[in-house]
């Protein structure tokens, strides 16, 4: 895979984590959507997308099994959701919490894999120890963590990977011309 390519793969994961996050915030609020179903979708959409993206450039990522398990708990607990009236929140909010702690490390990996290639790559141990504490907020909070709190910490972490993201894409391709 040229660098090109992978440059692109990263900024499409970037305008989709923020896209969702955004619209996680925005849509309920000018619609009659609700939050838990641009919830669910948008743990389905990303986790989703997590995994194709992971299949995709795996010969490029030594952690991509970190990242095949971070996108199937996103998904899986998106789809918990959708079937949450027969199902018990605790487990997702239990899943939410190991996504934050394996998004950490695939964050961490992430930064230590490409820090010869992505310009501002020390971004992502930032956006790694914000994960781990919104990881350690919701297993101390784990028995009286709403939904909503866990929604919340969710779409911040969406919009901080895309805003990341995207920022390591622009600074990096544009430092590549000049």
């Amino acid at each position: 895979m040229t660098e090109s390519k992978f440059l692109n793969f990263i900024l499409t994961e970037g305008i989709l984590a923020l896209s969702l996050g955004l619209g996680v915030l925005i849509i309920p609020k000018i619609s009659l959507i609700s939050f838990g179903f641009m919830m669910c979708f948008s743990f389905v959409a990303y986790g989703g997308y997590k995994i194709i993206n992971t299949l995709l450039t795996k010969n490029f990522s030594r952690h991509f099994i970190v990242d095949i398990l971070v996108g199937a708990i996103l998904a899986t607990s998106g789809l918990i959701l959708f079937a949450a009236r027969f199902l018990d929140i605790m487990l997702v909010i239990g899943l939410i919490g190991i996504y934050f702690v394996l998004k950490s490390i695939s964050s961490t990996s992430f930064g230590i894999q490409t820090r010869k290639t992505l310009n501002f790559w020390w971004l992502s141990f930032m956006l790694s120890i914000i994960e781990l504490l919104f990881s350690f907020i919701v297993i101390i909070m784990l028995p009286s963590a709403a939904l909503c709190l866990i929604g919340v910490l969710t779409v911040l972490d969406f919009i901080l990977s895309g805003l990341v993201l995207i920022n390591m894409y622009i600074s990096t391709k544009y430092t590549q011309i000049g």
